[in-house]
This record gives structure tokens, C-alpha cells and sequence, in this order.
């Protein structure tokens, strides 16, 4: 495996036997005792957020993952059902892997998974979807007494705030990390 001491955002790191993706890294100089390096990490097997301090020059152990094509089939309790889109067979990851982009996959989506030797890491997350309205209230005519908002349900079943003026069928462009409304789709 490779080493480095210079860790950069977006990449993936071994550690102890867990696969991690460094979400951001910052320095910090502390006179003549030389720099520390913050990483923010996410843990690949069950979604933990970690911080870790090391010494600026200090060698990390990173990954380089293949990515892999899926089509994503259906979830149950437990896992989440994705077919090869090379050998039609059905891989199955466990629904912590996922997380909650769950909530933005509809049947027939096609995403890549990152792979390390044979196991797999993680699915790769767009960073917006979209979807389409399926159940929305009408607007209530004066009802903008604080923020006009309305909930409203999509198509994967995620339920998000939304503007008065959204109506069913209609299309939305939706932040997967914060889950939140961002504009309306063309």
C-alpha cells in the first residue's frame, strides 16, 4: 500500500484495519515544533464522523478503490440490493453503508461502488438528485405567517420542505448531504 504525508480532501485511508474518507483536512503551525495536520474523517463502515491529529510529515496509509457500475434494485431492513451492470449478479451492502442516500435512490438508478480488494467501501454520492413530486398539499392562502414552506413527499418516499408553489409532479433538485429543497428541476 502506498504511504504519504501529505493527506488531501477526497481521499481514501486505511487505518487499523477500517477504510476512512478524509472529508477535510486543515494545519496548523505551532512555532518551531513544526505543524499538525486535523483530519476530518468518515468512517466507511457505519457513517462515524472523527477527528485525528497528526503531526505534519507523519505517513498515512491511503487506497486507491475501483469503481464499479450498479444498478440499485430494492432494500429491506437490513441490506440494500444493487445488480452488476457487467455480470447481472445481485450485490448486497448493508443499509449502514448506504446511510441516508437511501432516501434519494429510486428503482433503477444507476450509481458506481468503490471497491478495495474485492470488499466494498462505499457507493459514490451525488451530490444533488432529481425528483419527482408525488404528494403535496395546496397552499393555504395567507399562511405566511413565518417561513412559506410545505412539506412534501417524493418519489423514493423522503419527505422535505419545500416552497409554497411546488405542486405534484413537479421535479426537484435536492441537496443529498443536507436533505433540503434546492431549486426546481428543467
Amino acid at each position: 500500500m502506498p504511504l504519504t504525508d501529505q493527506p488531501i480532501k477526497g481521499m481514501y485511508i486505511k487505518e487499523e484495519n477500517r477504510f476512512f474518507f478524509l472529508q477535510d483536512r486543515k494545519l496548523k503551525t505551532q512555532g518551531r515544533q513544526g505543524g499538525l495536520v486535523i483530519m476530518k474523517l468518515k468512517a466507511l463502515d457505519n457513517g462515524q464522523i472523527l477527528n485525528k491529529t497528526v503531526k505534519s510529515g507523519t505517513k498515512v496509509e491511503y487506497v486507491n478503490p475501483e469503481t464499479k457500475e450498479v444498478q440499485y434494485l430494492y432494500s429491506d431492513e437490513t441490506f440494500v440490493y444493487f445488480m452488476d451492470m457487467e455480470t447481472y449478479d445481485t450485490i448486497n451492502i448493508p443499509k449502514t453503508t448506504v446511510g441516508t442516500y437511501l432516501n434519494f435512490l429510486k428503482e433503477g438508478d444507476k450509481v458506481l461502488i468503490l471497491m478495495y480488494e474485492g470488499n466494498i467501501l462505499t457507493i459514490k454520492e451525488n451530490a444533488s438528485v432529481v425528483l419527482e413530486v408525488t404528494v403535496a398539499d395546496d397552499a393555504v392562502k395567507g399562511n405566511t405567517a413565518n417561513s412559506a414552506t410545505k412539506v412534501v413527499t417524493v418519489e423514493t418516499g423522503y419527505q422535505l420542505q419545500v416552497p409554497l408553489f411546488i405542486k405534484k409532479g413537479d421535479k426537484l433538485k435536492i441537496n443529498t448531504e443536507t436533505g433540503t429543497y434546492t431549486s426546481r428541476a428543467n
